[in-house]
């Protein structure tokens, strides 16, 4: 049996006012390409499908797609809900889309939802678990959890796992390795070194676990527990990890091999570095121009219509930093009083200028300076 384990699609996403939808369209045919190649048999797809609890119309139309393709292909599809999701608009349908072999754990009602296949003469569970939080999860079974890892645990440990079979765990939470937590990029949310920890020991009995909330795909503890990352770079945090599928080969009653699939985006997110000139001129490398780009300018001079120059050489510039002098790693201006009454005006307002631009004050700002003083004391 062949298993994909993909997250965070956050379909409809928007990243610096430009939309992904047509980005994501394209890397999940990718993906389904990926299906076909691998000759996969379930698809997970552990969370946070939808960037919104209130999906665009064309974020649906797109997942129906997808989910159609994998449909004809004879892929079962298992998916839960992250916490970007509405766990009852995603339920949508639960029922009737069970005869089309798309399983859908969008809320916890008691218990881990399960889905079970069957290789040769070993039975593979698919365990599900949507994002939950104590407070529902609490109120739901009338006991009280304090913290998420408290929670987690608590579900797991009234679960029966049988360990001669194969268990797969699908959900989507912030687990963490003891004090070690994972990278992070800026386009998820969590709260760190909180509450919300979960940690990896609590998913023992488990063969695989396939997690999503995290956008940077990685392991937490060991190999078997993973995050899959997001299939697109959404944040310039991200710009230096490849997004990948992670590919679950089962033979012989075991999980014989893991195998990942590079992601290749139809526009990478990346940065370029130079000064307005180099880069209209092409005196850099600049890679594909329908990049979304971060343009990190290091011209000295003040640039009049930065964004409007760049754009005519990146038209998907999304974001453009100043590198130079007087905005790399400012210091920290500060003196004593007693300092400052020792200092004639010109010697105060010299020391700022430098502190402030990281260069000295030429010979005509100096006399230019040195007259406004003069004019003012009159």
């Amino acid at each position: 049996m062949n298993i994909l384990h993909l997250a965070d699609l956050h379909l409809g996403k928007r990243v610096n006012e430009f939309s992904m939808i047509e980005d994501q369209k394209y890397i999940l045919q990718q993906i389904l390409k990926i299906a076909e190649e691998e000759k996969i048999d379930v698809v997970m797809l552990c969370g946070d499908i939808y960037d919104r609890t209130i999906p665009s119309v064309e974020a649906v139309e797109l997942l129906d797609e997808f989910l159609c393709e994998l449909n004809k292909t004879g892929k079962t599809v298992l998916m839960i809900s992250g916490n970007h999701d509405s766990g009852d608009r995603l339920a949508f349908g639960t029922s009737f889309f069970r005869k089309s072999d798309l399983y859908i754990s969008s809320r916890f009602h008691g218990e881990l939802d399960r889905y079970i296949a069957e290789e040769g003469n070993t039975r593979i569970n698919f365990w599900m678990l949507p994002f939950v939080k104590p407070v529902y999860v609490n109120h739901l079974l009338d006991i009280h959890t304090e913290s998420y890892e408290e929670c987690v645990r608590y579900l797991i440990e009234h679960t029966e796992i049988n360990p001669k079979e194969i268990n797969i765990l699908m959900a989507h939470q912030f687990v963490t390795a003891g004090s070690g937590q994972p990278e992070l990029s800026d386009s998820e949310t969590s709260s760190l070194g909180g509450l919300d920890n979960v940690d990896y020991r609590i998913f023992d009995d488990f063969d695989y676990v396939a997690l999503g909330h995290i956008h940077k795909p990685q392991a937490m503890g060991r190999p078997q527990v993973r995050y899959g990352g997001s299939i697109l770079k959404y944040s310039f945090s991200e710009v230096k990890k490849d997004k990948e599928a992670v590919v679950l080969h089962i033979e012989d009653g075991q999980l014989m091999e893991m195998s990942f699939r590079k992601l290749t985006p139809l526009r990478d997110m990346r940065e370029v570095r130079g000064t307005i000139g180099q880069i209209m001129n092409g005196e850099i490398q600049l890679g594909d121009t329908q990049d979304y780009v971060q343009v990190i300018l290091t011209d000295e001079e003040e640039i009049i219509d930065a964004i409007g120059k760049v754009r005519k050489v990146f038209p998907n510039v999304m974001q453009i930093r100043l590198e130079n002098q007087r905005y790399v790693n400012p210091g920290q201006i500060a003196m004593e009083e007693e300092d400052m009454m020792r200092q004639d005006r010109m010697s105060l307002f010299t020391e700022f200028y430098a502190m402030q631009n990281h260069v000295d004050m030429g010979t005509k700002e100096r006399e230019f300076l040195q007259s406004v003083f003069e004019e003012v004391g009159k």
